[in-house]
């Protein structure tokens, strides 16, 4: 069998299908990724929190801890990503109409395609030069 992945051992964790960490080789185990995989839901956000206040803890004791905490059950949802806003885009108008991001941000919500588009040709601009 091959080494199981992280999702493989948030899946174990959630649904106690099979206890698959070996104490001996578990470089694939990482504890702070496993946290912020628990941390995407409600019901698990606060053992997560336990475990990363217990950075010191091996791994297998932080797989036994939650492994027994945490209740079986599948949990479905999407992991937390980054914003995709252009962050020069942003500048720009935060620069140009000299409002904080939170204002930028929601002028850039109120702007359709063609607008956003003009504005990113005019912040390419410097003195009558593209750059």
């Amino acid at each position: 069998m091959s080494e199981p992945s992280l999702f493989d051992y948030l899946n174990d964790i959630t649904e106690k299908k099979d206890y698959i960490l070996d104490p001996n080789d578990s470089k694939n185990y990482n504890p702070f990724m496993i946290n912020r995989g628990l941390g995407q839901h409600l019901d698990t956000i606060l053992l997560a929190d336990e475990m990363n206040k217990r950075h010191e803890l091996s791994k297998e004791m932080h797989y036994d801890f939650l492994w027994y905490a945490v209740d079986a059950k599948k949990r479905y949802g999407k992991w937390a990503k980054q914003d995709t806003t252009d962050l020069d885009l942003l500048e720009y108008l935060q620069s140009k109409y000299a409002i904080n991001k939170e204002h930028a941000l929601e002028y850039l919500e109120m702007l359709d395609k063609t607008e956003v588009k003009k504005l990113k040709l005019e912040s390419e601009q410097k003195g009558g030069i593209q750059k």
